[in-house]
This record gives structure tokens, C-alpha cells and sequence, in this order.
């Protein structure tokens, strides 16, 4: 329990801030409520994740893919004749290399194609008209990734699974003619 609460204080998780080391009578049932407690957020938060994930990730089919690559080897050509400093070329490459990690994962994440975008951009308005080009090839791969993500529709839980069920008690039908109905009859 306390390595717990002190994670969650490092980590800023507020959801543990009600949470206290219990004196010794208390321990038993406090620390058994912490773990019931627990559980449920890391079920929460793993839902939250492989939601965030969905949301913030593309599925890319092999020729999107192959695109993709054309245009990033174009951009680090572009990036190793350009005049830059090392440590800057570097951080561009390194970042650029982990961006076409993620083409080639079952679901492309935007967090490191991001990345690379926003420190490439930058990188351009510093340097000037060398680095035009780069932005255009930019350009082009925020264009199929877009596309690739309006195909994808909106990121939706799969259905319930229909479950079989058991056919109720059939309703019993009152016959319109038989012996009970011929007595009713007064002739």
C-alpha cells in the first residue's frame, strides 16, 4: 500500500488522494478495501488506454504503407544534404527513424509521426527556404494518414455478443369448438 500511494503521489494520480497508511487495528479491512480500490483503477485505466489508443492510432494498408516509406526516405535525403547542425540533423533522423517504426506496427500511432512533424517545422522556419521541400513531403504523409483515418470511421466498441437464450413456455390456446363449447349451448 504505501509503495502504491507514494507512486500516485509522484505521478500526480489524485485518485489515491483520500488513501492513508491505517494503524495497525485497521489494517486488515483498510488494506483490503485499497486493494479492491486498485483493481478498479487499473481497469479503468486500461479501458481509458485501449480506447486512447483506437483514437489516436491509424491502421495503414500495405500500399499506404509503401507510400509512407517513399516519402520518408525522401525526407531524410533531404535532411542529410541540408545545412544543419549535427545535434539538430540527428534529433530530425532519430525522430524520423521511430516515426517509420510505427508505419510498419499493425496501427500507426500520431504521437511520434507528431513529433517529428512539429520539430521539422520548426527546424524549417529556422533554416529558411532549404527545408521547403521537407515540409511538402510532410504535407503529403499528414494527407494519407488523414485519409487513412476517415476510412477508418469512428473508433467504436464492438457489439455485445448475442447471447442464445432459452424459448419460453408456449401459451395454451382455448379451443373455439369441443365438448366445453357445446355446453354452453342451450339446444
Amino acid at each position: 500500500m504505501n509503495n502504491v500511494l507514494s507512486a500516485a503521489k509522484a505521478l500526480d494520480v489524485h485518485d489515491f488522494d483520500g488513501w492513508r497508511l491505517p494503524n495497525m487495528e485497521a489494517a486488515y479491512d483498510e488494506i483490503n478495501q485499497f486493494k479492491l480500490f486498485t483493481k478498479s483503477y487499473v481497469i479503468r485505466a486500461q479501458v481509458k488506454r485501449a480506447r486512447a489508443g483506437k483514437a489516436f492510432s491509424v491502421m495503414l494498408d500495405t500500399p499506404t504503407k509503401e507510400r509512407i516509406h517513399s516519402l520518408i526516405n525522401g525526407i531524410r535525403s533531404l535532411l542529410e544534404k541540408a545545412d544543419l547542425e549535427e545535434r539538430k540533423r540527428n534529433s530530425l533522423l532519430a525522430k524520423l527513424n521511430t516515426f517509420a517504426a510505427d508505419v510498419d506496427r499493425n496501427r500507426t500511432r500520431f504521437d511520434n509521426a507528431m513529433a517529428f512533424i512539429v520539430d521539422a517545422a520548426d527546424t524549417a522556419k529556422k533554416v529558411g527556404e532549404s527545408l521547403n521541400p521537407v515540409s511538402e513531403l510532410i504535407k503529403r504523409i499528414s494527407e494519407l494518414i488523414g485519409h487513412a483515418k476517415d476510412l477508418e470511421g469512428e473508433v467504436k466498441l464492438p457489439p455485445p455478443i448475442e447471447r442464445k437464450r432459452i424459448e419460453g413456455p408456449k401459451e395454451k390456446v382455448e379451443p373455439t369448438f369441443g365438448r366445453a363449447r357445446d355446453e354452453d349451448l342451450p339446444f
